[in-house]
């Protein structure tokens, strides 16, 4: 059986100093935060580790450590079908992040992951992550945008839209794609705008990168899916029809490749009419973030 445990420059005597050094001690470790949700199935496991040891000026550091053990047949399938035969679901997950850094993208650091893989079944895995700075746009939004029919944050909506339409397509430029960009898997930063560099500019992260890809073909597709995921999870009463094409007319100058505002606005509208009939309250819980990445 293969055997594999990488951490991020530093991040090794760090995690020796918490008992988290090999496999078996990762999957033994039971000191934090349990995030369990009903969603998440039994195989998955989500934990919340607070440091305090990092260095006395820095405070608590966050991480986020995510188990897989013995994923059940059907998703080994489908991890073979992508051509993922010796990378586990923690590692590619690891793989995801590293790649979108050395895109320049904004996406959750991964700082360590380890696998155990017989040949190439997955046995177990896991991977640790880098807290998200800010919230999700899936709370960020309804909490601090004034309905659409509203005037008074119509600027706001505006610029936030036009700064979300180029993020999404340089990571589309990128060569990647998420396949669940919904609000909940978009961090906003809205301290960002203060700091020294922001050039008021609000921040974006990507967060949840296990299904994260460069596709080879039909990527138009894949863009699609996304624009539609994300369209489809943005509330209504908050983002109205005009600032929707105008977030699909600033994403098209910015990522001419895949079409016009006029041949995307279709596709797009059509796949969110379907993604909506399958789950008719994108905002009901099922994707509710709870800052975890």
């Amino acid at each position: 059986m293969g055997v594999r445990v990488e951490w991020h420059c530093g991040y090794d005597q760090l995690a020796a100093r918490h008992g988290l050094a090999d496999l078996a001690a990762v999957f033994s470790w039971q000191n934090g935060d349990r995030l369990d949700k009903a969603t998440l199935e039994s195989w998955r496991q989500r934990w919340r580790i607070k440091l305090s040891d990092v260095e006395p000026s820095a405070g608590p550091r966050v991480l986020f450590l995510k188990r897989f053990d013995h994923p059940p047949l059907r998703y080994q399938f489908e991890r073979w079908r992508q051509g993922r035969w010796l990378a586990s679901t923690g590692g590619t997950e690891w793989g995801n992040a590293r790649a979108l850094a050395a895109a320049g993208v904004s996406a959750a650091t991964a700082v360590g992951y380890g696998q155990l893989m017989a040949g190439p079944w997955e046995r177990r895995s896991f991977v640790v992550l880098a807290e998200v700075r800010g919230e999700s746009l899936e709370r960020w939004v309804p909490g601090h945008l004034a309905p659409a029919a509203f005037e008074a944050d119509r600027q706001r909506r505006r610029a936030l839209s036009d700064q979300l339409a180029c993020f999404v397509a340089s990571f589309h430029r990128a060569g990647f794609v998420h396949r669940d960009l919904y609000l909940c898997h978009i961090f906003f930063d809205a301290r960002a705008d203060a700091e020294p560099g922001g050039e008021g500019r609000p921040w974006f992260t990507l967060i949840d990168l296990q299904r994260v890809f460069r596709p080879k073909w039909r990527c138009r597709r894949w863009v699609i899916k996304d624009l539609a995921a994300l369209s489809f999870s943005v509330p209504s009463d908050r983002v109205g029809p005009f600032e929707r094409l105008r977030f699909l007319c600033r994403y098209a100058r910015a990522c001419p490749r895949f079409g016009t505002a006029r041949e995307l606005a279709g596709p797009v509208a059509a796949k969110a009419a379907r993604m909506a009939r399958r789950h008719p309250a994108p905002l009901a819980g099922k994707w509710k973030s709870d800052g975890a990445t």
